[in-house]
């Protein structure tokens, strides 16, 4: 198999979608080419800069404004058509790269490039199977175009919302957001616990601010080192170093354990060991969690898409609401104290997790890719 990939940066969650498919594909059929491209930077490093900068800093220091441009582009599709140019833009810049990999199929694990497929098609005549990943736990118009073959959805109730906004039900497939395999080849916790020099004795606490570490997470670490219980916490600061920088401060000042971690490669370890997960509802970390059966704890969620991933997790019982977060010391405190509690949302969580999403995707395409030849056979035996 020939796949093409397409993803943006916005986040880390696009991108570990994408390298999970590519990993399913690759096991399935180990000579297979796989090639993810991060479209927006590979047209124009520039230009990246520009869309993903204007998107990261409208929902760190305009949240309000980015809430009502998410709002509305999804209700009217005012702001459609100026995406639909840019998006055309990047398409005409990215066609010689695909007639020259010629691939089998084109996946879409974001928003933007999910239109770029239907560009494809409509506009430059692209006949060859298009499949949408969408990566969150609700939908929005900017997800869902036409002149797209197949959508793979979080979960069950996205294929209501995908038939409402025009979708063919027999092309939607609720089989969730790929995640790598090394969620399901864990150490021991013993090990994970000693590697980390942590002590499993203890409960652990971990807060997560996604790969730009966003998020009040000082006042949230501030909160919880205010708890009278002994425990361990995990701080993972992703990319930010300042707060790194802050955190190892509070660490030194503190009697808790607090280990200050950047953006790593073992999340699937720390999740293992994690009895609450104080994070944002990013939805590769949710998904992530699903897996391992982690307990979650939610915090300030981006207006937009994050709030209705909260939403999703609320209304399904998969969560507690910290809300800003600032005030979360004592909801903290009584989640650690509860073990029953705990237990439930441990078996609540894990029951929602989908681990064959990566394979399932991979059985989808190559589906999608052999419907596609018969039916060019069928036209050239017409012909």
């Amino acid at each position: 198999m020939k796949a093409l990939i397409l993803s943006v940066s916005t986040g880390g969650g696009h991108g570990r979608a994408a390298e999970a498919i590519r990993e399913s594909i690759l096991i399935n059929e180990p000579e297979s080419e796989v090639r993810i491209i991060d479209t927006i930077k590979y047209i124009s490093p520039f230009l990246d800069k520009l869309v993903v900068g204007t998107y990261l800093r409208s929902i760190r220091h305009y949240p309000s404004f980015f809430k009502y441009l998410y709002k509305h582009s999804d209700e009217d599709g005012r702001f459609f058509k100026s995406s639909t140019i840019g998006n055309d833009y990047i398409t005409k810049q990215l066609y010689p790269t695909i007639v020259e990999f010629e691939p089998d199929i084109i996946i879409a694990t974001h928003a933007f490039t999910a239109q770029v497929l239907s560009i494809l098609r409509k506009k430059f005549g692209w006949q060859k199977p298009s499949l949408v990943v969408m990566t969150d736990y609700a939908s929005h118009a900017f997800w869902v175009h036409r002149n797209v073959d197949a959508y793979v959805v979080s979960n069950e109730d996205m294929v209501h919302e995908l038939v409402l906004r025009g979708r063919d039900q027999s092309m939607i497939f609720p089989y969730g957001i790929p995640i790598s395999q090394a969620f399901f080849k864990l150490k021991s916790k013993s090990q994970i616990y000693h590697e980390l020099n942590l002590d499993e004795t203890r409960k652990t606490l971990t807060i997560v601010g996604g790969s730009l570490g966003m998020g009040n997470i000082e006042e949230i670490l501030q909160e919880i080192v205010s708890v009278t219980l002994d425990i361990q916490i995990i701080v993972l600061t992703g990319s930010n170093t300042k707060l790194f920088n802050k955190v190892m401060d509070i660490s030194k000042e503190c009697s808790k354990c607090i280990l200050p971690l950047h953006y790593c490669d073992n999340m699937n370890e720390i999740l293992s060991i994690t009895d609450l997960l104080v994070t944002k509802p990013g939805g590769l970390t949710l998904t992530e969690s699903f897996i391992t059966g982690t307990p979650l704890a939610i915090y300030s969620a981006i207006p937009g898409h994050e709030v209705q991933n909260a939403d999703y997790l609320f209304r399904h019982h998969l969560a507690i609401d910290l809300g800003t977060g600032e005030k979360c010391a004592e909801i903290i405190q009584n989640a650690l104290t509860d073990d029953s509690l705990l237990e439930n949302l441990r078996t609540r969580s894990k029951a929602n997790g989908k681990p064959k999403a990566a394979q399932n995707i991979y059985t989808l395409s190559r589906r999608l890719i052999s419907e596609k030849n018969c039916s060019h056979l069928g036209e050239l035996v017409d012909l």
